[in-house]
Order: C-alpha cells, then sequence, then structure tokens
C-alpha cells in the first residue's frame, strides 16, 4: 500500500500550533467538568453519612494544588476538587 508523506512544512507547523492553542482550552473544560460531575456524584452518594454530631462526613474540601497534565497537544494545568471524607478516620 501506498502512503503519501508530506515534508512538515513552515505552514504545516503554524497551523497544528494554531489547532492545538484552540483545543486546550477545551480539553481542559472537558477534564474540569468530568472532575466536578465524579465529585458531585461521590459526595450524593455520602449525603446520608452523619457523625455523632450530625455533621456530613464526606463534604467538598476546595481545590488541590494544580498539576501539570501532558496531553497530545501539549500541557494542562489542572486543579482538581477535593473531598474531606471523614468515614475512614
Amino acid at each position: 500500500m501506498l502512503r503519501v508523506v508530506e515534508k512538515p512544512s513552515e505552514e504545516n507547523q503554524e497551523l497544528q500550533s494554531t489547532l492545538d492553542e484552540m483545543l486546550q482550552p477545551g480539553a481542559l473544560k472537558m477534564l474540569q467538568q468530568a472532575l466536578e460531575a465524579e465529585v458531585e456524584d461521590y459526595i450524593a452518594r455520602h449525603r446520608d453519612g452523619r457523625d455523632e454530631r450530625g455533621r456530613a462526613q464526606v463534604v467538598r474540601n476546595g481545590k488541590a494544588p494544580a498539576r501539570q497534565l501532558v496531553i497530545g497537544s501539549g500541557t494542562l494545568e489542572v486543579r482538581a476538587p477535593r473531598v474531606n471524607d471523614q468515614r475512614h478516620r
């Protein structure tokens, strides 16, 4: 089978760079939405868990420090939501 292989040109590299810049915000938004949905689901599943003082045992606890995540189009900085789960203390 024959394949056509283009030599990288300045124009192709510019187009690739522009596409990467356009895709990264969307990828970051999708990842953040998935993380938020996972945390919301986890908290909802444990909503009825209470300690002896009547306080919720599973609650949101801000966001984790930013981390670098390498994807195909570059690097994203992600701050995952945190959960404080007192059930296993």
